[in-house]
């Protein structure tokens, strides 16, 4: 057996795997489901904050239609 060592920090939930396509599969997994980078974070924790601030403002989805209808 070859043991196989990784730098990164990949976070894995399981340890065996049944191929190396399983692996693979589970890597990308893992990848789609990252973290979101800090300006990502930052702006969706600035509209939260705003949300909170101002409840009231805000669309409903037939709004929201109405308001983009081209005329």
């Amino acid at each position: 057996m070859t043991t196989i060592t990784i730098s990164e920090n990949i976070n894995l939930e399981k340890n065996h795997f049944e191929s190396i396509e399983e692996f693979q599969n589970h890597l990308l997994l893992i990848k789609e489901q990252g973290q979101l980078s800090e300006e990502h974070q930052a702006i969706i924790d600035e509209r939260l904050q705003d949300e909170k601030l101002n409840p009231n403002y805000n669309l409903s989805l037939e709004e929201l239609k109405h308001s983009i209808k081209r005329r």
